[in-house]
């Protein structure tokens, strides 16, 4: 990564500092006018405060490391080991919010209405030949209830042939369906689904039937197949990609190939973690997917920083000769004490940004936060053990099987202090304005579409159109209702047994809701009544529950064994579960219809289901981003202040990073909620974003953003402390930069642009949006604006007021 301050010459002692060499008089604003910074900040030719060095370590590590590389070995091999337990141990996605109304609905489902189960999937069958009546259709049907039934995690099963179960055989009676409870956590949910898929094939092999299950978990097993098949695809893409462009950027094999080996082996060694938390964390494929496509592309980025560093290093250290032992040892010491400080600290700022996701109360973001968090905290400890000892074994043959010179880039060992980049931070030093203020306009148009955002979930039905959860559901959709695979819960409860006037109300909601054309079917206890009975009151209801018959149907709606003051309500929507329509319905249900029908009645009532959970998502991700966007400003700015020791660079950085990171989601906002790269990109908008995914790209996207900022401007401060020249630092830190920074930049855009291709819509959302934001980063920021800033601010870049000097602790980037 970056460099901070300016390393000693061969030979000196590390802790002391040659005077900086200046050519020409002092610049305007610069130390030697009346502009010159406070006290408190740092000053050109002066030694920075230490606290622990880095130098010291990397020559550690030049001298022994063997022993690292042993332990290593152990780490690698290991998580290869674990990683088909990790594999086993995956679960359903979770987009449950701990404390929301769909969570308390779910509560009361299990507690007062066991035989629905904590889920309730549903067994399809369908016959081109037979219609429901006919026997063989019967006997095949029995067949496969029976199996299910034996299954210890079924809490009961509503086959279409009981005497209230009409509403299960298709209009044209060739379809019908069973309701299966199921019980226990996600992940037991999800692995009993599994056995029950198996069930229903071998059960129904050479019947005339097609039989397929579906629900929440068989439809979620299947997408974590598709999404590990997606992000095999993005490997396979990204991969070839990011070594193709380190062999441009570097001009050479070895020097090339190591960046990606340390990366995987990031990769690899943080599966070992994820094993241990993917019970208490309820882990799922979505966190395997960001795990594999973070670790590789900011592994990528840190190891090429150090690698960079080194090779530049080496070659100062050697002066033309061939590089002695001793060399390593001081050019791997020097690159840790400056691109290791700076991975450092901008890893630091990746996870305090993704950290701040754990104040939002939802499963999913806590998912996101500790999985990413943890891959960027490997792929530091990775970086900063495992490579130094690489490089200390190749030495100087890091330049081993370097390409033809033709296709070798220009000061491929950061020999040049002038050249193209150069000359570009030079033409925007003379015009900062011009090219400023366009960069500026173009990144807030890009940012405006995120006034407009839409939150939702997409299910990613559309990727499971081969698969038997998504056969089965296409049938369940076409021939009953799109919302029957998740139906709407409502939960209505009394302090004592239902009166009629909770029965009254009862009637009124489902009145209420029947009449809504969002609304195919409400199936409730006063409907029921008012069929069978031909009214509803607590007598019709008594007898019902009295009769052989009738009880097992009023069970199913009433808690008769918990004292008959719950009812249980089912609401099929005619969309989708995970549409805007569906989401909007949800709404409307709590906040008219429900405090309608029971105005002036003491009742509790909750609403829940899959539609409900998206709806409370999304809502309590809106009212969590402003504390999220707070929280990472206010800590980046803080740190940066601590490490920079300038009011200026952490405010320029902040700014600039906010902009950059809301116009990526700006530009995700046009393409999938607006719909303008359907074709392009291969999906159906759904117009919508995931709810989860602007808190978490703009917490990931500000951490990355830091990354190269942090990796500039610690170049730019420490070509300042040589020199005291503005201009000069600007010029020659993007000169010894932009190659990294382009070449990193490149590498994440394939990596995380190879979620494009997905299949699966949230990881199409996921990869463009980091996509974007890196090349808007390394390209209009980096390139156009930061020189800019740099400009304009002139002497007050490196400005500090002396009080605020001395309240600072005495430590930032060497």
């Amino acid at each position: 990564m970056p460099e901070p301050t300016a390393a000693p010459a061969q030979g000196d002692p590390p802790d002391q500092g040659n005077p900086p060499v200046r050519s020409g008089p002092p610049p305007q604003g610069g130390p030697a006018s009346g502009g010159q910074p406070a006290p408190g900040g740092p000053q050109p030719g002066g030694q920075p405060h230490r606290r622990f060095s880095l130098q010291a370590w990397g020559q550690l590590c030049a001298r022994r490391p063997l022993g690292l590389l042993a332990v290593w070995l152990v780490i690698l091999v290991g998580s290869g080991l674990l990683y088909p337990t990790l594999e086993k141990s995956l679960g359903a996605p979770d987009y449950t919010v701990r404390h929301a109304e769909s969570a308390r609905a779910q509560q009361l489902v299990a507690a007062h209405f066991p035989v629905l189960g904590a889920e309730q999937d549903v067994v399809v069958f369908r016959s081109t030949a037979h219609q429901v009546d006919a026997p063989e259709y019967r006997a095949a049907v029995d067949r496969v209830l029976a199996a299910v039934r034996a299954q210890p995690r079924v809490t009961g099963v509503v086959s279409p042939y009981e005497p209230a179960a009409d509403e299960q055989v298709a209009a044209d009676r060739r379809v019908a369906v069973a309701v299966v409870g199921l019980a226990g956590s996600e992940s037991v949910r999800a692995e009993t689904a599994k056995d029950l898929q198996r069930i229903v094939a071998d059960s129904t092999r050479g019947s005339p039937l097609e039989t397929y299950l579906t629900g929440p978990s068989p439809l979620t097993n299947d997408l974590s197949d598709v999404e590990l098949a997606d992000q095999e695809r993005a490997e396979m893409i990204g991969i070839p990609i990011a070594l193709g462009v380190l062999l441009l950027c570097l001009g050479g094999v070895v020097a090339a190939g190591l960046p990606l080996l340390v990366a995987l082996a990031s990769v690899l060694g943080c599966t070992g973690l994820l094993v241990a938390l993917a019970g208490p964390l309820h882990l799922d494929r979505f966190a395997t997917v960001i795990t594999t496509v973070i670790g590789i592309g900011i592994g990528i980025d840190y190891a090429l920083f150090i690698v960079s560093r080194y090779r530049e290093e080496l070659a100062r250290a050697a002066a033309g000769r061939r590089p002695t032992r001793d060399d390593v040892r001081v050019a791997l010491g020097r690159a840790l004490h400056t691109s290791g400080r700076t991975i450092v600290i901008s890893g630091a700022i990746v996870i305090v940004a993704l950290s701040s996701l754990v104040i939002i109360d939802g499963h999913i973001f806590m998912e996101i936060a500790v999985a990413s968090a943890l891959v960027v905290a490997t792929c530091l400890v990775t970086s900063l053990t495992l490579l130094p000892a690489l490089l200390s074994v190749l030495g100087h043959r890091i330049n081993s099987g370097a390409l033809p010179r033709r296709l070798r880039p220009t000061d491929v060992d950061g020999g040049e202090r002038q050249g193209r980049w150069s000359a570009w931070a030079r033409t925007v030093l003379r015009r900062p304005v011009a090219f400023g203020l366009p960069a500026l306009i173009l990144l807030i148009a890009l940012a405006w579409p995120v006034a407009s955002i839409k939150l939702g979930i997409d299910w990613g039905l559309a990727a499971l159109s081969e698969t038997p959860s998504g056969k089965g559901q296409q049938i369940v959709s076409t021939s009953f209702s799109p919302g029957a695979v998740g139906p709407v819960q409502t939960v209505v409860c009394a302090d004592s047994a239902l009166t009629d006037r909770h029965l009254d109300g009862v009637a009124r909601l489902t009145a209420a809701a029947e009449a809504d054309g969002r609304v195919d079917r409400v199936t409730s206890i006063t409907g029921v009544l008012d069929r069978t009975a031909g009214s509803h009151n607590q007598a019709t209801l008594q007898a019902a529950a009295g009769s052989p018959a009738g009880r097992p149907v009023v069970a199913s709606l009433v808690d008769l064994d918990r004292g008959g003051r719950c009812t249980y309500l089912q609401t099929l929507v005619n969309r989708p579960v995970d549409s805007p329509a569906a989401i909007e319905f949800v709404t409307h249900l709590r906040e008219r219809l429900v405090p309608d029908a029971f105005r002036g009645v003491d009742v509790d009532v909750q609403v829940g289901g899959l539609t409900a959970q998206y709806a409370d998502l999304a809502k309590e991700t809106t009212r969590k981003l402003p504390w999220v966007v707070g929280i990472v400003l206010a800590l980046s700015f803080g740190y940066l202040l601590v490490v920079f020791r300038s009011l200026f660079v952490p405010a320029k950085a902040v700014v600039l990073n906010l902009l950059a990171t809301t116009a990526a989601v700006g530009l995700t906002v046009i393409v999938f909620q607006y719909g303008y790269g359907e074709g392009a990109l291969g999906f159906t908008s759904v117009g919508n974003l995931q709810a989860y995914l602007p808190v978490a790209l703009f917490a990931l996207l500000f951490g990355l953003s830091m990354d190269y900022e942090v990796f500039m401007v610690s170049r730019i401060q420490e070509e300042w402390l040589r020199s005291g020249d503005n201009d000069a630092a600007v010029a020659t830190a993007l000169q010894h930069t932009a190659r990294q920074i382009t070449a990193g930049a490149a590498i994440m855009i394939a990596v995380f642009g190879a979620l494009i291709a997905a299949d699966v819509l949230e990881l199409k959302q996921f990869g463009f949006g980091l996509a974007v934001a890196v090349l808007i980063d390394a390209t209009v920021v980096r390139m156009l604006l930061v020189p800019a800033a740099m400009k304009l601010a002139s002497g007050a870049n490196w400005w500090l007021p002396g009080w605020l000097g001395r309240l600072l602790p005495k430590w930032r980037v060497e």
